[in-house]
């Protein structure tokens, strides 16, 4: 089976126009063995002869006891399907089963073998709905026993899909295994299915399949399987739901206005950030109010040192923030509701049909990662090469972190960690976690980053007066001083204060 506008990573490097191979019949099997009154018949076994009408290819084959097989095979005009029918009507099957065995030798497509390997997977979808899958792990071998009703099974690598789905009837059970081959730099992993199928439903005239030879492109797949969609590694719950029903929607319309990839991934990022300009805004007047509020909170560290007025202090301190409507948790929230649309374009873009060899600036292949100089030996937790939109990702994150590290608090409590420690190590630690991820991931993070860094600039500059809002501040804390008896607790203040009375009382009488 080949894909012929489509090509492999190693032709696409060296400029060939040769196709895609997902099956080749040297290396890969698709076999159906019946139980006939005279033994075992395996189809593949059996001579047959063939007569081509257009898209259309009719085989006869012949029993030693004269019964035939007849299968065809119809190409459509357009599509990734391939229409099979057995038609074993006329055989007398012995038994209540037959058996299909379909193995193939997964060869290396994409330019990162590691990735791929691990992304290399049986999927199956059973009676009940339930989409299950073998492990993922690239170098163990994974099976599984499925002793239920199954609709479809497939092979999945990285970008394509090979499928078998059956029409008008289900298989009884599969058995299936996934076998990384470690040592082998062609055939990457063998994916195995051994299919159970009721003989009653082949006699039936129940035989016809489709297979699925295609992209792992979603639309296509929609198109084809309502639930094949299901394969594409989006992430799961929430970070999936954003995947499919927000950030692809919006990639594929800037695609569709005739977008490159690269200038894609760019609109894509300033659109989300315009999302979720509010949300910046708020997290920005919220950095500069705790910055305004530093020097007093460091009056209130020196005011009480020693461990057993933290109560105190953060009592003080909870007054403090509601006296001049600051609040530390206020630039927090804005971070968790941003962190879900983080996490979910992590796995949007690697498993993004649209970034194979899509090439933008230095980049060859969006999908994978990009090497402006290449070592020649692998180094331990980095790689062999050097990812520039990595080191990009890294430094506009690294130059982020300084700009907002001024309102971070150092923990006044002894053995706590230092947080500006924790927030620069962290963009260091993304040189070696992203360099041989897909750069069109790393190219998004630099972008955001950048445009975060961007908006930041422009807020403190033409929309925040921290003259004015210290003023405000200072107003609002004289007036919360003028009237105590308008201030109202929180309940958090109270069950401080209540926290600090039994610690009181736990002290005095330890003293007795």
């Amino acid at each position: 089976v080949q894909l012929k506008n489509y090509k492999s990573y190693a032709n696409f490097n060296a400029g060939k126009s040769d196709g895609l191979y997902l099956y080749n019949a040297s290396s890969d099997e698709f076999s159906i063995e019946l139980p006939t009154s005279a033994g075992k018949v395996k189809i593949a076994n059996l001579d047959f002869t063939g007569v081509q009408t257009g898209n259309k290819v009719n085989f006869t084959g012949s029993l030693a006891n004269g019964q035939t097989i007849a299968s065809s095979y119809v190409l459509p005009e357009s599509g990734f399907l391939l229409d099979y029918q057995l038609d074993a009507k006329s055989v007398a099957i012995s038994g209540a089963d037959y058996f299909i065995h379909w193995k193939e030798q997964v060869h290396q497509t994409e330019k990162d073998i590691a990735e791929e390997r691990k992304a290399t997977i049986n999927y199956l979808l059973t009676e009940d709905e339930e989409f299950d899958y073998l492990s993922e792990n690239p170098s163990s071998v994974a099976n599984e026993n499925l002793d239920q009703s199954t609709k479809w099974i497939s092979f999945k690598k990285k970008y394509f899909l090979s499928g078998l789905i059956p029409q008008g009837f289900m298989f009884k059970s599969a058995a299936l295994t996934a076998t990384p081959n470690l040592e082998d730099s062609v055939n990457i992993k063998t994916l195995d299915a051994q299919i159970i199928a009721s003989a009653q439903d082949l006699s039936a005239g129940k035989s016809s399949f489709q297979f699925y030879f295609g992209p792992n492109d979603y639309e296509i797949l929609a198109a084809t399987n309502e639930n094949y969609p299901d394969i594409l590694n989006f992430g799961w719950g929430l970070f999936r739901w954003i995947n499919l029903y927000a950030v692809q929607p919006i990639f594929n319309t800037i695609i569709s206005l005739g977008s490159g990839i690269g200038w894609a991934i760019l609109i894509l990022t300033i659109v989300l950030k315009l999302i979720l300009m509010p949300i910046q805004w708020k997290m920005f007047v919220s950095s500069v109010k705790m910055k305004l509020l530093k020097p007093e909170i460091d009056t209130l560290n020196a005011k009480f040192p020693n461990k057993e007025d933290a109560m105190k202090k953060q009592v003080e301190m909870m007054s403090l923030y509601k006296e001049s409507g600051a609040s530390p948790l206020a630039g927090c929230l804005p971070m968790l509701i941003q962190m879900p649309i983080l996490l979910a374009v992590f796995r949007f873009f690697p498993a993004a049909f649209e970034l194979r060899q899509q090439p933008f600036l230095w980049a060859e292949d969006l999908s994978s990662y990009d090497s402006v100089w290449n070592f020649g030996v692998n180094i331990w937790l980095y790689g062999d090469h050097v990812s520039l939109f990595t080191l990009l990702m890294s430094i506009t994150t690294l130059l982020y972190t300084y700009m907002n590290s001024g309102n971070v608090q150092q923990p006044s409590t002894p053995g706590m960690p230092n947080m500006k420690v924790i927030m620069y190590i962290f963009p260091i630690m993304m040189i070696f976690f992203f360099n041989n991820y897909s750069s069109g991931l790393s190219y998004y993070y630099f972008i955001s980053t950048l445009v975060s860094i961007l908006m930041m600039v422009a807020i403190k500059k033409f929309f925040v007066n921290e003259d004015k809002l210290k003023e405000k501040m200072a107003l609002r804390k004289a007036k919360a001083s003028a009237n105590p008896k308008e201030k109202k607790k929180s309940r958090f203040q109270l069950k401080l204060e209540e926290m600090q009375k039994q610690q009181q009382e736990i002290l005095k009488n330890k003293k007795r």
